[in-house]
């Protein structure tokens, strides 16, 4: 019995047109629409975000045929993002800030379709460089307190509004 194939397209998401944003002051909350929050979208090139893996334990015994483990607790996630690094952008400002200071700041990105990323971190390092084609670029890394967020995006719905058949 042979399967039929059906039509398979390719599911992405556009880093385009994209939010990056950090909250104005430390926080300890994700970023909502009523928080005062700064772009970062105009110098970040690319991010990276790792959720590494966790303290393995052995639980093997005398009885053991094989090594037993279980997951212990997991590492701090961690990001870094590449920018055309601007001494004076206000958003770099605050990421400066928080290695200063070793405070958490909410982070989140929002995706053109309407998804959204968030985390809490602060900034563990950032380096910055000129090079000859005449553009300074520069790094952030930054540790993750607790767990990134990944919410999803909304649904489009039909239009609510009665039509009339003659």
């Amino acid at each position: 019995m042979s399967e039929v194939q059906t039509e398979v397209k390719s599911e992405y998401t556009k880093t385009r047109d994209i939010g990056v944003f950090v909250s104005n002051a430390p926080s300890l909350k994700f970023i909502t629409s009523a928080m005062a929050k700064v772009g970062l979208e105009g110098t970040v090139t690319d991010y990276s975000m790792t959720a590494p893996e966790g303290e393995e334990i052995d639980v093997s015994t005398l009885a053991s045929i094989t090594k037993e483990t279980i997951s212990g607790l997991p590492a701090e996630p961690t990001v870094s993002m590449n920018v055309n690094f601007v001494v004076g952008n206000a958003g770099q400002k605050i990421l400066r800030q928080s290695y200063d200071s070793g405070e958490n700041y909410a982070f989140q990105i929002k995706y053109e379709d309407g998804s959204s990323l968030d985390w809490i971190a602060r900034v563990t390092s950032y380096e910055f460089k000129g090079a000859k084609n005449g553009i300074v670029t520069g790094s952030f890394s930054f540790k993750v307190k607790g767990k990134f967020q990944f919410t999803e995006p909304t649904p489009v719905t039909p239009s609510s509004r009665s039509t009339e058949t003659k």
